[in-house]
């Protein structure tokens, strides 16, 4: 008799998408999280900038004045309305992206420990393509210009690139602990794994 433990049924792409969105969401936190700490901390830009940073296309003046503010010694110069945009812009992309890796991670069967490598690799397409189309658009297009258009030469690639890695390893964790929100079969508990 075959055991049907551990079966998961199909789900429809909307929701895996759903589930993705969440996902995103969770690894737009954790990575806005991480920006305003490096930015805060060796940096030296301002806790904030990042969410300024984001918020530029509508709000040229924050990010200017914070990092200016973080020179004279005060790293927490806070304007509510451009965080509150920035945030925003953080949980949109992030959502998105998220919906999108779910059903990546569908089609590549992504699950163990290729969940957190497909993350990662993901996390890294995704910044290759905000790196050379996305952003380069979205800051002529705004008028924003540089600050937009060339994001990791301003905050510094090596930060940029973590941004990405840490986003995606976030997308990948989900994906190894809860296989089943892509209809993969669920993973086996640490209970019944340390009991056999």
């Amino acid at each position: 008799m075959t055991s049907l433990q551990g079966f998961t049924r199909e789900r429809p792409l909307e929701r895996i998408a759903e589930r993705g969105v969440c996902a995103g969401l969770v690894g737009s936190a954790v990575l806005g999280l991480f920006a305003m700490v490096a930015s805060g901390t060796y940096q030296g830009r301002g806790f904030f900038t990042p969410m300024y940073h984001a918020a530029f296309v509508v709000d040229p003046q924050t990010m200017v004045a914070s990092i200016g503010q973080a020179g004279g010694g005060e790293r927490f110069y806070f304007v509510r309305e451009s965080f509150i945009v920035g945030m925003i812009i953080y949980v949109l992309v992030g959502g998105t992206l998220g919906a999108l890796f779910g059903v990546a991670g569908r089609a590549l069967h992504l699950r163990g420990a290729r969940a957190l490598a497909g993350g990662v690799a993901y996390g890294l397409a995704v910044m290759a393509l905000m790196s050379r189309l996305v952003l380069p658009r979205v800051g002529a297009t705004s008028g924003a210009g540089h600050p937009i258009a060339h994001m990791g030469d301003e905050v510094g690639w090596p930060t940029f690139v973590s941004y990405f890695v840490v986003f995606g390893l976030v997308l990948g964790a989900w994906l190894y602990l809860r296989p089943q929100d892509i209809g993969e079969p669920r993973r086996s508990s640490w209970r019944r794994r340390a009991g056999s």
